[in-house]
């Protein structure tokens, strides 16, 4: 698999992810690793697990998720 963006620009890369939001393939390049919580129902008790999870998006997603 190649990686989308840098189809899109001319360049041939192997893909090394997919976006977990839009299913896009990216190279490492592209890739946006960031970490996240991970939740569950607890009752009165702690609602989030100790450790994070990692979660990949592509530079599209992630320019989305952090616009107002």
């Amino acid at each position: 698999m190649r990686c989308f963006e840098c189809h899109r620009s001319g360049a041939d890369q192997v893909a090394e992810a997919v976006c977990c939001q839009c299913g896009v393939a990216v190279c490492q390049q592209h890739a946006h690793i960031e970490k996240q919580e991970l939740h569950k129902d607890a009752g009165l008790g702690k609602s989030t697990h100790a450790l994070s999870a990692r979660r990949v998006v592509c530079p599209v997603c992630a320019r989305a998720e952090r616009s107002p």
